[in-house]
């Protein structure tokens, strides 16, 4: 079966597995019980689905079995067998009480496997196996799929999905390790290795693709043609049975959209509220469905509980994008579960389901685009923070696409983001038919010589100028709101892009240091002050270029470069955050002051819905476990004219609260971990 055949449109999908895209909350039980251990005393299948049930889960994802080898079913396909069928005998229980069921399966790190086949384990340049790190997460064995052991893991999932009435498969460990500087460790060199390389290449030799793109793209290409051999024993089942793999749809790796397009639905891993808000946004654009993973306890394996506010919170940005929340639960090696955890996890799918009509039908309302890496959505996670401390409504993009711009009035280009010629110019398109583009410092752009982005910002590039820190000084208004009057913001970053004027105007001026600190003993001793005009040039720091119908801002600085000193000096965000203003206008949606808030506007098809997160309950130092207990109250929402015009009544849900419009908009009277608005027009 030829690999188009095998990828499934997103409305395909809907057909065969409605419930991916339907389902709010799904469980990934962690039963971890390694071969060592004795006692599975606490092993209860109709207990845990019985938890399962009484949480709200339509699905679980169980364990197959873990990163040491030991299965928890019977397999012919190994030497080692359980006492008992424990993976079979917790499907049977789901499946009396209704509930679907994912395999997990771990892939590629297997150390029963690994030492009764050390010749599929990974190998470096010189044919060493890959040493287990036991200081780190590499300490099981590494398996290679260009071995056989390609089709010894397709033949154990056949034996899964043949045996036991499973709805889909959920591969973990779908990678290797980066290419490490010396390429010495992490990377495979096997001989199954060299032979696929010269199969696929022409003949060509793997060590003289070492560390390049090639490199890349056939450790890509290795894991999409496991992906196919996989998919196509799947599609040749009675019965559809979903697949995807941890990180699908994240780009983890160099090149790997060609492994993310077999997936039937998005995955991944995403453990604090900023990645579960960049990741829901970025997933949501794809079409499919998709979820996002993360503990009910501290992180994997592990059973001290998170603070019941802290689920919450995590879990709405991915309901709110219109994904579903996947929570894990882990099991003692005997089989205990934690009643404590049960009884506060049947709390919040009680709490989330009460909720549902809020969460669905949605369609996310944005103003903005942010451009995240093109490896995944990673990269753009300060830009992310900013922007929902200053309650803009952004949508994460991974592609420049012209007619996915076009949604927005503005596009930001984090300065940890490249661009491409053709990126550039598919840019230079938005901003002519009358886009607004904000390019934070683009210097490895500039540094290439590229004609095309200088006349994208109107400015040329002169030289970069190397220091302990620079400041920036905003010289219109706008850009110069709520920071301190006449006082540059101090940027530590190490070298500033020089340019000189073209078409492009000056709004803010790069200022170099009264003395630039070359000793460690002068971060103390010399003091840390701007130099005067007549001691230093002071060059365009932020320029506005107008291009067709629309503007472009350049920034010579990066404006979310590392603030050793963000804690107590709020200056940096605020001149990003009126940059952005700047370009953009008007907000949507504001609550002030109130940078904890992060609101989140989505539309029903006879009304908006405002969500608005407090994450005063989100992790930090300032994190407790007392319950819902901090309440915002009296909070002023303003909502841009255009929208409060529309706008006939405002209630509280689900509460059926009205709050009484105002000119600006309403008054929030109170807000714990979540409230939502709905806002009829």
């Amino acid at each position: 079966m030829g690999a188009p055949a095998l990828i499934r449109s997103p409305e395909e999908v809907d057909r065969l597995f409605p419930w991916l895209r339907e389902e709010l909350v799904r469980g990934i039980p962690h039963f971890i019980s390694p071969a060592w251990t004795h006692d599975r005393s606490h092993f209860d299948p109709e207990h845990w689905a019985e938890c399962w049930e009484r949480i709200g889960f339509g699905s679980v994802t169980l364990l197959t079995g873990h990163h040491d080898g030991y299965l928890l079913y019977p397999s012919q396909h190994s030497r080692r067998q359980p006492d008992r069928d424990y993976f079979g005998e917790q499907v049977a229980a789901c499946r009396r009480r209704g509930l679907r069921v994912m395999a997990y399966y771990s892939l590629t790190l297997d150390s029963l496997v690994g030492s009764e086949h050390p010749d599929w384990r990974v190998r470096d340049m010189a044919g060493r196996v890959h040493q287990p790190d036991y200081s780190a997460f590499s300490h099981y064995h590494w398996l290679c799929l260009n071995s056989p052991y390609c089709g010894f893991a397709v033949a154990q999932l056949e034996e899964v999905v043949t045996r036991y009435e499973v709805d889909g498969v959920w591969i973990d460990i779908l990678y290797l390790p980066g290419h490490p500087a010396d390429l010495a460790h992490d990377t495979c060199f096997c001989d199954w290795c060299h032979r696929r390389y010269s199969e696929w290449y022409a003949g060509e030799h793997l060590l003289d693709a070492a560390g390049t793109p090639r490199h890349d793209e056939f450790r890509a290409k290795t894991y999409r043609h496991f992906l196919i051999e996989l998919k196509t024993m799947l599609m040749q089942q009675e019965r559809p049975i979903a697949l995807t793999f941890n990180g699908a749809g994240r780009r983890r790796m160099p090149q790997y959209r060609m492994c993310d397009e077999l997936a039937d639905f998005l995955s991944g891993e995403a453990h604090n509220p900023i990645s579960l808000s960049i990741t829901s946004k970025s997933h949501r654009n794809d079409g499919r469905p998709f979820e996002l993973l993360s503990c009910s306890e501290i992180c994997w394996s592990h059973n001290q509980l998170k603070p019941a506010t802290l689920v919450k919170l995590e879990s709405l940005a991915t309901l709110v994008a219109g994904g579903t929340y996947t929570i894990g639960i882990t099991h003692a090696p005997d089989g205990r579960l934690s009643p404590a955890n049960l009884d506060r996890l049947a709390e919040w799918g009680k709490w989330v389901r009460e909720r549902a009509p809020l969460l669905r039908p949605c369609e996310p309302v944005h103003e903005l685009a942010l451009l995240a890496s093109e490896g995944g959505p990673t990269g753009c996670e300060a830009w992310a923070l900013l922007l929902r401390k200053g309650h803009f409504q952004f949508n994460v993009h991974m592609d420049v696409d012209e007619g996915a711009l076009e949604r927005y009035r503005l596009v930001v280009l984090p300065f940890t983001r490249g661009v491409s010629e053709a990126e550039v110019e598919k840019l230079r398109a938005y901003v002519q038919r009358g886009g607004k583009l904000l390019l934070e410092c683009p210097a490895d752009s500039l540094r290439s010589g590229a004609l095309s982005i200088e006349d994208l910002i109107g400015a040329r590039r002169l030289r970069d100028e190397a220091a302990y820190a620079f400041y920036l000084s905003a010289e219109d208004p706008a850009l110069a709101q709520d920071l301190p009057a006449g006082e540059p913001v101090l940027i530590h970053h190490g070298s500033a892009c020089v340019v000189g004027l073209t078409t492009g105007r000056a709004i803010g001026r790069v200022i170099p240091q009264f003395r630039d600190k070359v000793r460690t003993s002068d971060i103390q001793t010399v003091p840390n002050y701007w130099a005067r005009e007549d001691e230093a040039e002071r060059w365009p720091g932020i320029v506005v270029n107008d291009l067709g119908a629309g503007h472009v801002m350049f920034t010579a600085l990066p404006l979310t470069a590392r603030n050793p000193h963000a804690d107590r000096c709020p200056w940096q965000e605020a001149l990003a955050q009126n940059c952005v203003r700047y370009l953009l206008g008007e907000s949507l949606v504001s609550a002030g002051p109130c940078n904890r808030l992060e609101l989140l506007l989505t539309r029903q098809p006879n009304r908006l819905i405002l969500h608005v997160l407090n994450h005063a309950y989100g992790p930090g130092e300032y994190l407790h476990g007392r319950g819902e207990t901090e309440f915002l109250r009296d909070v002023p929402i303003a909502l841009r004219k255009d929208l409060r015009k529309l706008l006939t009544r405002v209630s509280l849900e689900p509460e059926s609260e009205e709050v009484p419009l105002t000119a600006e908009g309403f008054v929030l009277p109170r807000v714990g971990v979540y409230q939502a608005v709905a806002l009829y027009e």
